[in-house]
């Protein structure tokens, strides 16, 4: 069939609306996607119509439930590539997916066994992974990324050895839109006798999977990433393995029989589905697969990649536009991270907002690939059925301006005069000799990368001074903060609070809350470590 993702946008009414006086654009697609009448009408289908709990009624609501909970797993099933219901587990998203397999696993970990995961993976992968390998004392260990936004393979087969028990990797990335060749990295896994699970939040949306092909032993995924609902996805795993899994959850549905001193569990999947399932949300993620495989994956992949490929090569022409991951001509998943020389990600993310277009701006979950990129964070442009290239030159238009836009959208009415002045003209920008600390913001969720340096005598901040590659408006603050404190004794610095607000006078979007108040926070941290520090 012929793709026309002009029709399929008829089937997306949230699209119809306006944002800031413009039509919405919505670029944000790796993080949620929209979702098709044919799969919201499900709620009011079920709640209007048979609401019930499953698997525990006599009655025909219940019945009417149950059948249409199961029948989703069996879509779910199909879509996948997997050998029946037995093999997906529904879950709340894929955090949850990993968490589960993380926990089934950590049973089967060594003092010395090792977990390999990469560079690229998302948060809810390397965290899940350290926090295991520290209980079970084993060693988390990472395929790196290659300049051109690859894993590197042959480090790959360096790293996986007999010592492996776990390699865990996205199928796609999130960040660089890399699909990476997942068939050999369990391949590897597999010679080496480890585990082969395979986060597939941003493949099961956006490209035929076959998991059987695959051949991994885990394959999680979420709801939200493909035109379905929030609060479910999935999991994929070999029904021989989940056989032999222990229960992450107890209670309810996954249980067969209790005693007062032991219990036995059900059968697949519903021994990994405590409690009373979201029901609905289970339903319409059946409702959400049987969406996209009507309109058919193949062609769901090769649009995605059409419109990065016209994005990707658009940026390419501009000399001030920084792009990551895969060149022009590689086929990618339908997303772009790039920046924009001078432009901080959350500046560029406003002045979009300002036109109704809605992208991805920070470190994305990633914060290990961004520091191996050597940026604080990035700009993600991501695309999905219904986008077409009007909405990537919309994107442009905005992209070719930014810099000399940005000054205007700060000195405008929507921020108090003092953003401007110190964003530019700002106070004690640099570093100083010999601090007596330096406190950073690098660790922050938004993608700000800054520091303050502070010298002190007798308890009072003498000399105070900060570097930023945050965006405008935390720099300003960072510069109206440092010209504040001088002289200020450290004690009442770690009481400060509001102080920023308080002199902006609240004139600011909402939207920036955090640019406003995170150097505030910051350095009130320091402070209240340094007093402590003094005291112990």
């Amino acid at each position: 069939m012929t793709f026309d993702a002009a029709a399929v946008r008829e089937d997306f009414p949230v699209l119809d609306r306006r944002v800031n006086g413009h039509p919405l654009t919505y670029l944000d697609n790796a993080a949620t996607t929209h979702t098709p009448r044919q799969v919201y009408d499900v709620f009011e289908e079920f709640y209007a119509g048979y609401n019930a709990n499953i698997h525990r009624g006599i009655h025909e609501l219940s019945h009417e439930a149950s059948i249409a909970y199961e029948q989703a797993h069996d879509r779910v099933a199909d879509f996948l590539g997997a050998d029946g219901r037995e093999e997906i587990v529904f879950t709340k998203n894929t955090t949850e997916s990993i968490n589960l397999v993380a926990y089934g696993l950590s049973q089967r970990l060594d003092d010395g066994d090792e977990i390999v995961t990469t560079e690229m993976d998302h948060h809810a992968s390397l965290v899940t992974w350290q926090q295991i390998a520290k209980r079970a004392g084993a060693t988390v260990r990472h395929i790196p990324v290659t300049p051109d936004g690859h894993l590197d393979m042959d480090a790959a087969r360096d790293l996986v050895t007999d010592d492996t028990a776990v390699v865990c990797a996205p199928h796609v990335s999130n960040v660089l839109g890399t699909i990476n060749p997942i068939e050999d990295l369990v391949d590897l896994a597999h010679d080496h006798d480890a585990y082969a699970v395979v986060d597939g939040a941003q493949s099961a949306p956006t490209r035929p999977v076959d998991v059987g092909a695959m051949d991994a032993d885990f394959f999680a995924f979420s709801g939200h990433k493909l035109a379905g609902p929030t609060g479910i996805g999935g999991l994929y795993g070999k029904r021989a393995i989940l056989e032999d899994f222990d229960p992450f959850l107890f209670g309810g549905e996954m249980i067969r029989n209790v005693t007062l001193t032991d219990s036995t569990w059900n059968e697949l999947p519903w021994k990994f589905e405590a409690g009373t399932p979201p029901i609905a949300e289970g339903i319409a993620l059946g409702a959400a697969v049987e969406y996209l495989e009507d309109l058919g994956m193949e062609n769901v992949r090769a649009h995605e990649n059409e419109l990065a490929q016209y994005l990707l090569r658009e940026l390419a022409e501009r000399d001030f536009v920084r792009t990551y991951g895969p060149g022009v001509g590689e086929e990618r998943t339908g997303l772009v991270s790039f920046n924009v020389d001078g432009v901080h990600g959350h500046d560029l993310s406003s002045l979009l907002n300002d036109r109704g277009i809605a992208i991805r701006a920070g470190d994305h979950c990633t914060q290990p690939l961004h520091d191996r990129l050597d940026i604080p964070g990035s700009a993600r442009a991501s695309v999905y059925v219904y986008n077409t290239r009007a909405d990537i030159d919309r994107l442009l238009e905005v992209v070719d301006t930014a810099r000399d836009d940005l000054g205007d959208y700060l000195a405008s009415e929507r921020y108090h005069d003092l953003v401007s002045e110190h964003y530019h003209n700002p106070r004690n920008r640099g570093d100083i000799g010999d601090p007596t600390f330096v406190k950073s913001s690098e660790e922050t969720t938004c993608g700000d990368d800054g520091e303050f340096h502070v010298t002190i005598t007798d308890d009072r901040i003498e000399e105070i001074a900060f570097e930023s590659r945050s965006c405008a408006v935390s720099r300003a603050v960072a510069s109206l903060l440092s010209e504040h404190l001088e002289g200020m004794a450290v004690a009442e610095v770690a009481e400060i609070d509001g102080y920023v607000a308080r002199e902006l006078d609240g004139q600011y979007p909402d939207l920036r809350r955090e640019c406003v108040e995170g150097p505030e926070d910051v350095i009130r941290e320091a402070a209240r470590e340094y007093v402590e520090t003094k005291r112990a």
